[in-house]
């Protein structure tokens, strides 16, 4: 098996691979977290593909897991949600006795970019879908 800690991202992708099965098992119940406001859009978006997960770490001696997240904005109201979900799941897991959810506050800044590939295609498509249910033109076309 190829041991990928963070291929060419800065955060955990859906791609991620990691050498450690707890951290494998986080990320999978990380991917079962739906961010809440995806949520209200009838878009339903898990916290991985969104890319909010900055890192994952995990003390296999003592069983602590560290998760850092990446809010796509410092202003989120569902933070607390959030957190206590992740924290909720990853304890779940055997082998882990404590976890905490750490907001980035780096000056790192969320962008669609940090969205998994499929996540960003799926966003175009309802894009380009509500442009032409609603008959315009979304870009300034040039005269001359």
């Amino acid at each position: 098996m190829r041991i990928i800690e963070h291929p060419e991202q800065d955060h955990i992708t859906p791609d991620t691979e990691f050498d450690s099965e707890l951290k494998i098992a986080i990320k999978t119940q990380l991917q079962e977290v739906l961010d809440p406001c995806s949520c209200i859009t009838d878009n339903p978006i898990d916290l991985v593909d969104l890319g909010i997960i900055d890192d994952i770490t995990v003390d296999e001696q003592t069983g602590q897991a560290r998760i850092d997240i990446l809010l796509t904005s410092q202003r989120c109201m569902y933070v607390i949600d959030i957190t206590d979900e992740i924290k909720e799941r990853v304890e779940s897991l055997e082998g882990i006795e404590e976890a905490e959810v750490h907001q980035v506050t780096s000056g790192k800044v969320w962008t669609a970019e940090r969205m998994s590939e499929q996540q960003q295609r799926e966003r175009r498509e309802r894009f380009q879908e509500r442009v032409e249910a609603a008959d315009i033109t979304p870009y300034a076309e040039r005269s001359d």
